[in-house]
């Protein structure tokens, strides 16, 4: 669908959603329509972004297909979603499984050939200490991991200026950390989508989600107390399977193949949740296995997996967290 006619049959099904209201209690996203009497691009990106897809709205809605108004919220918004993540993300396209798991190969050998330049020596070659520096040396390392999270990190940025300013206008109301307290707290804890007397349609998904979204965070704090530990007291991994590094991110890998998982099987496949799984999966595999022949290779697979996956985030549907926390976020402040 061209991108005005895209955004024109939003703007029509909302009209008529506003006149009729009924779904004002369902979630924060009827309220903040109730705000404006009119309906721009830049609302409906807003109104899009903040709608978490539960359904509810659809099921209840009197005026749904068949009926000829034909309305659909949720179709609707995925839509305009689905322009949100081209419009303010570079490059516009976003790698699908098959892209994924080429990239993910590519990244893989060119790791294991630098190894072996760098080393001397095959990884099938290296000690079964479980050092990683054993397989990668740790400036390679660093290189491999830091690049792709530098980029992400400025894409992201650039696509948050942008959204920003679409749909609220200045940047001063990005600096509000009272107003961000509350905006962090709902994100996290997925409540600023309250719902009918029914509930949210899918609370396995959120469930999953939340599982999801708690490992990767559990994940992070084990590469943050590995760095503490290297760096400031001196402890060169590997580390005790009782310390901070192994038990946060035991639990947390865990966290992610599980909510991966269902997220998967719920929701379908994509490339950035593949690369997520396989991320997961071969770190929890390095660290079971960190004293066997295969500690090597798994190594390699794991920061190829890691690579991939921060290289891609921004591409991915991963972005959609960062465009609905501004939303929630600007809401807040409207409210």
């Amino acid at each position: 669908m061209p991108l005005d006619d895209l955004f024109d049959e939003a703007a029509r099904q909302l009209t008529i959603c506003n006149s009729c209201r009924y779904c004002a209690g369902y979630c924060p996203v009827w309220p903040a329509l109730e705000l404006r009497t009119t309906l721009e691009q830049r609302d409906l990106t807003h109104l899009a972004n903040l709608c978490h897809d539960c359904g509810d709205c659809l099921s209840a809605c009197m005026y749904a297909p068949p009926h000829e108004f034909a309305i659909d919220p949720p179709k609707a918004f995925a839509a305009v979603r689905e322009d949100t993540y081209r419009r303010y993300v570079w490059p516009h396209r976003a790698p699908g499984v098959l892209g994924t798991g080429l990239a993910f190969v590519a990244v893989g050998v060119v790791l294991a050939l630098l190894a072996r330049l760098l080393t001397g020596r095959w990884f099938t070659a290296a000690h079964t200490s479980g050092a990683p520096y054993d397989v990668l040396p740790h400036g390679m390392l660093l290189i491999a991991v830091g690049v792709p999270s530098l980029w992400a990190a400025g894409v992201f940025g650039c696509a948050v200026v942008r959204y920003w300013h679409d749909i609220h206008g200045p940047l001063n109301g990005l600096f509000r950390p009272r107003v961000w307290a509350t905006t962090f707290t709902q994100a996290v804890q997925l409540r600023h989508m309250t719902g009918a007397d029914a509930g949210c349609e899918r609370p396995g998904r959120r469930g999953f989600h939340l599982v999801l979204v708690y490992g990767f965070g559990l994940c992070v704090l084990s590469t943050m107390a590995a760095a503490v530990a290297q760096n400031v007291l001196g402890a060169q991994p590997p580390y005790p399977w009782l310390s901070v590094p192994v038990i946060s991110g035991s639990v947390g890998g865990v966290a992610m193949i599980v909510g991966g998982t269902g997220l998967w099987v719920r929701s379908g496949g994509s490339g950035f949740l593949w690369a997520l799984l396989v991320l997961a999966a071969t770190g929890m595999l390095t660290l079971l296995l960190r004293e066997t022949v295969a500690f090597g290779p798994l190594l390699l697979l794991h920061v190829a997996a890691v690579v991939v996956a921060f290289g891609i985030a921004p591409y991915s549907k991963f972005v959609h967290g960062i465009f609905r926390m501004l939303s929630i976020h600007h809401d807040n402040l409207e409210r």
